[in-house]
């Protein structure tokens, strides 16, 4: 100081001082940290800059003793708003569009697996659809009464569940006119005459055993004429026909584990019944099954094509 007045010195290396003051001397330079990166070096008159390394982060609210490190991505249901910055951690919220990229993701899945689904609902009724035994019909009447199923024959429409599904029936259940009572009955007022009638009854015909054709081995008949039952019979009974023929529920299942789209279970299901009964097992055991199961119409039809073909013929009694 000299004559009031007093001159300022320039610092020293590593030294600096920002303004004018009366310090007796210049404030030490800063040095970042291992976590931090130089931004500027230190100059007599500004301290060195630092700055947290790239991933991390220090709040400039409050001192920064330690970068912390910015969270690496955005939760699945929050987008991005702002990157990560030496001052700032990664900003996150909600999606601001009508619809985010997850939401069109599951709207496009659950739209694949419906239609997939779909397809395979098809392909299952088309092929239940198929596996059904050709030529069934259905007969449709009011229940307990007999109704016309062509010429002068009559189907019973009423009773089981084969009668109503298989309109071949009608072998088994045909109607016999009694002859008409005599007289008539002439009405108080002219109109046309009445007369009365005797209750319709139906009359089954007898049903005839079939035995191998002679010179044939009955074993090896007995199972080609599997093929014909398993043709005939419509894949919605194969269950309840196995149990009307004493096969367990496990015989069944096993039975199914092949390509249930196909004739295979209904093969597998005849094989266990026919090494299970060894020598007694008999075309006119399935036959008869048939019957106490309600589907004559179809026991009828298998005779008729067993014959057919050679495999069978009727006895003789």
């Amino acid at each position: 100081e000299q004559n009031g007045s007093s001159k300022c010195l320039p610092c020293k290396e590593d030294e600096y001082i920002e303004y004018p003051n009366d310090f007796p001397k210049c404030l030490g330079c800063r040095t970042c940290r291992e976590d931090q990166v130089e931004l500027s070096p230190c100059r007599a008159v500004s301290d060195t800059q630092c700055a947290c390394r790239n991933g991390t982060f220090c709040s400039p609210d409050h001192p920064c003793e330690m970068c912390q490190k910015c969270r690496p991505r955005c939760p699945k249901d929050e987008v991005e708003l702002a990157p990560c910055t030496p001052h700032s951690d990664r900003q996150c919220g909600p999606p601001t569009g009508t619809f985010s990229s997850n939401s069109y993701i599951l709207i496009v899945t659950f739209t694949v697996v419906g239609v997939v689904a779909l397809l395979v609902l098809f392909g299952i009724l088309f092929k239940c659809h198929y596996c059904r035994s050709p030529g069934e019909h259905r007969v449709r009447g009011t229940p307990g009464v007999l109704t016309p199923a062509g010429g002068s024959a009559w189907v019973w429409a009423g009773g089981g569940l084969g009668t109503q599904d298989n309109i071949r029936n009608e072998r088994f259940f045909r109607d016999q006119l009694l002859p008409r009572a005599s007289g008539s009955v002439t009405p108080s007022t002219p109109g046309p005459e009445v007369h009365e009638h005797a209750p319709l009854l139906c009359r089954a015909r007898p049903r005839r055993n079939l035995v191998p054709v002679q010179g044939k081995d009955p074993v090896t008949l007995l199972r080609r004429s599997f093929d014909i039952f398993a043709r005939d019979v419509p894949c919605k009974d194969w269950k309840r026909y196995g149990r009307a023929l004493d096969l367990l529920e496990n015989d069944i299942a096993l039975a199914e584990m092949n390509d249930r789209y196909s004739l295979e279970p209904f093969f597998q299901m005849l094989n266990t019944w026919q090494n299970r009964q060894g020598m007694n097992a008999s075309v006119n055991t399935l036959l008869e099954t048939l019957h106490q199961i309600n589907l004559g119409g179809i026991a009828e039809d298998i005779s008729s094509k067993l014959v057919q073909q050679g495999f069978f013929q009727y006895e003789v009694s």
